[in-house]
């Protein structure tokens, strides 16, 4: 399948679930827990090339947003900022922008104060790899390089220090 055709997929299969909110589970569509990381590299906003196994050694969390999205702006402030600020010493996290202008990223990234890695998922490689629904879209990946738990749509802090503390902190 060409990457147009991808990529509509994904923008279709976006706007169809864009910022749900309902979905407070893992993907259907994802693979079960315990499966490897993905593989697709991605950029990231310095302009370098990376891929998730540049986690290894490292638990992750993979968080995939876009300023288009309502839940994704409220999330990055309200659960990932604060998590991060938390478990940073010990869990790396990781910002995918999907399918976004990136001026308005940017701008996002800049009011949110967010400090963890960001990059961009342009054409969604990585979020068809995952098996995301909606958005936003959170993996969680152990040390060695394994998807523990996924989850469709935003979290409250709690939630997400929580999860964080059951699949990623021994």
């Amino acid at each position: 399948m060409s990457r147009s055709i991808i990529a509509l997929v994904v923008g279709i299969a976006l706007v169809a679930a864009a910022c749900s909110s309902a979905s407070e589970s893992s993907s259907d569509a994802a693979p079960p827990d315990g499966y490897p990381a993905p593989t697709a590299s991605f950029v990231m906003f310095d302009g370098s090339t990376a891929t998730l196994a540049d986690y290894e050694g490292r638990p992750v969390v993979v968080n995939f947003w876009a300023s288009w999205c309502p839940s994704c702006v409220a999330e990055m402030s309200a659960a990932l900022k604060p998590a991060q600020e938390r478990f940073g010493d010990q869990v790396a996290f990781l910002g995918l922008n999907l399918q976004d202008e990136r001026e308005e990223a940017l701008r996002l990234v800049d009011e949110t104060g967010v400090l963890f890695d960001l990059g961009e998922d342009r054409l969604g490689d990585v979020y068809l790899e995952f098996g995301g629904l909606g958005m936003p879209f959170t993996a969680f990946i152990d040390a060695e390089g394994n998807v523990i738990k996924d989850h469709n749509g935003p979290f409250t802090e709690q939630q997400l220090v929580e999860l964080i503390e059951e699949t990623l902190l021994p």
